[in-house]
This record gives C-alpha cells, structure tokens and sequence, in this order.
C-alpha cells in the first residue's frame, strides 16, 4: 500500500507540471521538473500491482535572425530528427535549422495547458541568456486556435513551428514535453516531461553544453 500511495503521489504531482494530450488541462500551481518525478514510475506500478489486487489569432514574428531554413545541411551533418514544417508565419523550416547551434531545446506545448504557457516567458530568457552560446530553442504545437495569442503575449523571438508526423517518436502523452539536440544532430540528455523554472532549465542547458 506504500508504494501504491507514493504512486498516486507522483502522479499527482506530474499533473501541475504538465498536461495530458488526451484530458481536460488542470491549473498549474507551480512549476517542477516532472521528468525525475516519473523515472522510476514504471518500477511503482509493477511493485504495487503485485502488493495489491484488481481564439483571436494576431500575426507574430518568430522566425531567427538568419532565417528559418530549408538551407543546405553542412558536410558530415546527419541529424537524427529530419523534418519538414512551417512556422507560425508560414515560412518553411526542416532539420537544417538545427545545424550550426551547439544545442536546439525543442519544447512541445499547446495554448490550452497552463504549464506550458506559465513556463513559456522563461524559456524566452532562456533562449536570450544562450543564445550568443550557439543555444537555440524550437517551440512545437499542434492546436491552431490560441497560439498565436499565446505566443504574442509570451513575447517569443524563437521559431515556434507547427506539429508533423515526424516528431511523433518523442511524444510522451503529455505537455509540454521538451527533447535536446547536439550539434550533430543527436538527440542528447533525457527527455524532460513537464515545465520547470528558469533555474531549473539553465542547469540543464549548461550541463549540454558542457
């Protein structure tokens, strides 16, 4: 019953830090890293079954200063995620947007979950602070109505671009969702479920960037 206990507990917690794609959003109350919370959920899960039976949109500029890019991938580039989207303004962006950034923050969000739009001004901090670093981020959603709102009134200058097949293999169930790519195109560090703090964030970033 302790593990079972600690279970529900965790879940809680992963619901004010993150929204599920498939359920009503709940208020968020603050902002935790849900991606240690749900690390070890899978082991819980097992340990407890055993121990117990049975819309006004507004035209927004995002698009980086050197331009979203379907430009030329450079020599010896292959990047593990390759895709073909547009932004929010329309202009075409693939995977070449993320050669020639020591690392690319790509967050998942949606306009109707309050965790992800309380964390998105931190984020654009963020990307300001590391940017000169060679950090950039790549905003991600599926839900037309309310972006545009939402991202006007975050204020973002990151590219925010709309939701393709080809980012299916990193969804979680849940948003936001936030995945990192290296240099090379790798996908690097863990997959983070959940919205976090400025702080929080940073630390992250700093470590990727070694």
């Amino acid at each position: 019953m302790k593990k079972l206990s600690v279970l529900i507990l965790a879940l809680a917690l992963l619901a004010l830090a993150g929204c599920g794609k498939t359920e009503a959003p709940a208020p968020a109350e603050e902002n935790i890293v849900a991606g240690e919370i749900i690390s070890g959920l899978g082991d819980a899960v097992e340990e407890s079954a055993e121990e117990s039976a049975p819309a006004e949109e507004s035209a927004v500029e995002n698009i980086p200063a050197e331009g979203a890019g379907t430009q030329e991938l450079p020599a010896g580039f292959e990047p593990e995620l390759r895709f073909s989207t547009t932004t929010l303004d329309g202009a075409a962006v693939d995977e070449s947007i993320l050669a020639g950034h020591a690392l690319t923050m790509i967050n998942f969000f949606e306009p109707w979950c309050p965790p992800c739009i309380a964390e998105l001004p931190d984020l654009e901090k963020l990307y300001e602070a590391y940017a000169p670093e060679g950090f950039q981020i790549l905003g991600v959603f599926s839900t037309e109505e309310g972006t545009a709102k939402v991202v006007s009134d975050a204020a973002l200058s990151y590219p925010v671009l709309r939701y393709v097949p080809e980012f299916d293999p990193f969804q979680t169930g849940y948003v936001p969702t936030t995945i990192f790519v290296d240099g090379d195109g790798r996908i690097v560090g863990e997959t983070k479920i959940g919205s976090n703090s400025y702080a929080g964030w940073e630390a992250i970033v700093k470590e990727l960037l070694g």
